[in-house]
């Protein structure tokens, strides 16, 4: 039977890497039948990237199957391509799979999209076989295949059986990326997330002799990006440390690949920070991340986190810290029982424990198989929620036909209304713009420590000053807001969440002068000193560049900054900046958000 496999991946963007990714996840389903079936298909298509519907359709035109991987990337996209493959050939039989497949919906997905032949749900090698068994023995399938666990995972690799060579070799000008698994399955079911809430089970290993081979094959490739599929990458310290050592002897011998991140560990991250070192020390990761998602602890019963241990997370970003690793800590807004209150809260205990240079902010996404779509926990905690068009981007290039990928964000909870949500977020976008970007950063740690403004408190004035402000910034503060606004009530906009946060980086630094201006006056109540330090820390557009700083203060409120405690002493403090990077606005800005996560952005102060 011929067959076309199609998983369009988004595109990694920026000055990150800007290749595609291997359509891994189809292929392991695939290889999985392959191998017990060797003779009964014939692949004509693997789509990867997204192409224009009709002539991606007329290239299926005479296929007898069509087995599509479904995520909130690519689901529109797959419906329309399906949905144009079965008008033009009624017998193609179309096959969907995939976490979007979902198994509290699943009915109302069948009988909305009524041209698709056969769903699988959850896990995608046993079902699919079952489904070719059928077919190739009877003639005919189901209509749906439950969710079928793979318990032994010593299966044949897409990698090492040669699935993608021909892919790679017709696509010679590529950057790679692509995921690796070395275990399945998650212990926990956080609410929000789709991997626990679906596979909540014990973990299953991948032999390591395999993962091994196939990590000689990624470097053999020239794969540049290496994401870790595993819910809990570190979760077995040993395995995954030697895991670790064979991708640096790969990196060492190929030069390839050349970034390796994952799912770390939430529980033992003291297990997980050898395993960082190491590939921070050849440049394959940049840092890790304390994904808390909310720093109360009513929010995180709530949502069933109960992995989460905040007694030690103070000590555990000193731990981090302390071997000169880079951390970002993710939070979701607005999750149940979260207010206002709580959320400020958080953000400043976050900066208490020393995490002054990443925080990433999510909406909180519906996702499909999360217990947080199930209706009874919708209504028990009151969600508002829009659908965002776009919010999850395709790939433009090749995209003619313009298909927004659509996912629903909670809005709005019975603990924080609409108007509570905006106030939220745009209060974390001042903390993330201003103190993680560095305009507010030393005069926020020298209040804090001094005692003159806790964190909360600092940022509490800061927010009030920024909608009173009648001068520039105001202006564009109250921009921003509007935009938000326009965004999250589902009206066109030309940013998404994470686009937008950081747009209101781009127009301080736009409007250099006037943001410093407004920064003095706001708190003017602090040392002229440690004003004037901090307004150079923030140079003009002008330098960017190879810049350096260097002055000589009469008063020792430095040691503030670096976390010591007590009164402020006479005596000479000297601070040192140093920037490296000859690039343009664009390029710092772009820099700054596309390579967030690997520790970029972090200013060290000497």
């Amino acid at each position: 039977m011929r067959i076309s496999l199609v998983q369009p991946n988004f595109r990694q963007g920026g000055k990150t890497f800007s290749g595609y990714w291997l359509p891994h996840s189809i292929a392991c389903v695939y290889t999985f039948v392959e191998e017990k079936n060797p003779d009964y298909f014939d692949v004509n298509r693997v789509i990867f990237r997204r192409e224009a519907v009709a002539v991606a359709s007329e290239s299926m035109r005479n296929d007898g199957m069509v087995l599509f991987s479904c995520y909130m990337w690519n689901w529109e996209y797959n419906l329309e391509l399906s949905k144009r493959i079965k008008e033009i050939n009624p017998d193609a039989i179309i096959v969907f799979g995939g976490p979007q497949v979902s198994e509290f919906r699943l009915e109302e997905q069948q009988e909305e999209f009524y041209w698709v032949d056969s769903w699988i749900v959850s896990e995608g090698e046993l079902s699919f076989e079952k489904l070719t068994n059928e077919l190739r023995e009877t003639g005919t399938i189901q209509k749906t295949y439950d969710a079928t666990r793979l318990m032994d995972l010593d299966i044949p690799s897409p990698y090492t059986n040669g699935f993608f060579d021909q892919i790679i070799q017709d696509n010679p000008d590529i950057k790679w990326s692509t995921t690796l698994e070395t275990n399945r399955g998650c212990p926990f079911k956080c609410s929000f997330c789709d991997w626990g809430s679906l596979t909540y089970s014990k973990i299953k290993k991948f032999p390591v002799p395999k993962v091994y081979q196939e990590i000689e094959w990624l470097g053999q490739n020239k794969i540049e990006y290496i994401f870790v599929a595993d819910a809990n990458f570190g979760v077995f310290p040993d395995r995954d440390s030697e895991i670790v050592d064979v991708m640096l002897d790969v990196q060492a011998k190929y030069d390839y690949p050349k970034v390796f991140n994952a799912n770390w560990h939430k529980n033992s991250r003291q297990n997980v920070i050898p395993i960082v070192k190491k590939l921070t020390s050849n440049g394959m990761n940049r840092g890790m991340t304390l994904s808390v998602q909310s720093m109360d602890t009513d929010v995180l019963k709530a949502i069933e986190r109960k992995n989460m241990d905040m007694s030690h997370l103070k000590d555990m970003f000193e731990l981090i810290e302390a071997e000169g690793l880079g951390t970002y800590t993710e939070l979701i807004l607005p999750l149940p029982l979260e207010t206002p209150d709580s959320w400020r809260k958080g953000l400043a205990e976050v900066l208490d424990i020393g995490q002054h240079n990443s925080i990433e902010i999510w909406f909180h996404q519906i996702l499909e198989n999360a217990q947080s779509n199930l209706p009874e926990h919708k209504q028990e905690h009151e969600f508002e929620t829009v659908e965002l068009a776009g919010y999850v981007s395709g790939d433009k290039e090749h995209d003619d036909d313009n298909i927004l990928e659509r996912t629903e964000v909670v809005i709005g909870t019975k603990t924080m209304p609409y108007d509570d949500f905006i106030d939220s977020w745009m209060y974390a976008t001042m903390i993330i713009n201003l103190h993680c970007g560095g305009w507010t950063q030393l005069l926020a740690r020298y209040s804090h420590q001094s005692g003159t403004r806790q964190y909360r408190e600092f940022y509490d004035y800061l927010f009030e000053s920024l909608y009173v402000d009648q001068g520039p910034v105001g202006d564009l503060w109250r921009k921003v807001v509007s935009i938000i606004k326009d965004y999250t009530t589902g009206k066109p906009s030309p940013y998404s969440g994470h686009t937008l946060l950081w747009y209101l980086n781009r127009l301080l630094h736009e409007d250099w002068e006037a943001t410093q201006t407004f920064i003095k006056e706001t708190f003017k109540d602090l040392p002229e000193e440690l004003l004037e330090a901090q307004c150079d820390f923030m140079y003009s557009p002008e330098k960017l560049g190879d810049y350096n700083y260097s002055k000589t203060y009469n008063s020792n409120w430095f040691a503030y900054l670096k976390g010591h405690r007590g009164q402020v002493t006479q005596g000479e403090t000297k601070i040192s900046f140093e920037h490296q990077h000859s690039e343009t606005l664009d390029d710092h800005l772009e820099r700054l958000y596309f390579r967030r996560r690997f520790g970029y952005g972090k200013y060290n102060i000497t």
